[in-house]
């Protein structure tokens, strides 16, 4: 039981101090290696977050583009609609084939908008 309280009891030597040091550099080495690692997700992350926003203005002005198209394509409807229901029996015909046409490719339009939605 002497043996041991003499070598706790014992100051520190060179060796000991030498360790110490080292095992100090170690943990700043590994904590610096960490801490570059984070930074480089951080800087990832960011580069990530700007690509998504530049996604989400493409796809929020490819949207608004297709809005832009339909609105006109349902105006156009409407205006044949008040064409169809402004018509005489003679023009009844040519104005009716006119508006199938216009509804038709509303439809198109529509479907063609829903589809790119999913």
């Amino acid at each position: 039981m002497n043996i041991m309280l003499n070598t706790i009891n014992q100051p520190p030597t060179r060796d000991d101090a030498d360790q110490s040091q080292v095992n100090e550099q170690l943990r700043k080495a590994i904590l610096d290696k960490k801490q570059a690692q984070v930074e480089a997700w951080s800087k990832e992350i960011e580069k990530l977050q700007a690509s998504l926003q530049d996604v989400a203005d493409n796809v929020r002005n490819e949207s608004a583009k297709r809005l832009a198209d339909l609105t006109e394509a349902r105006d156009k409807a409407r205006e044949q609609l008040d064409r169809l229901q402004q018509s005489t029996q003679e023009t009844w015909g040519s104005i009716l084939q006119q508006s199938d046409e216009v509804f038709h490719d509303l439809a198109e339009h529509f479907h063609a908008m829903a589809q790119n939605q999913r």
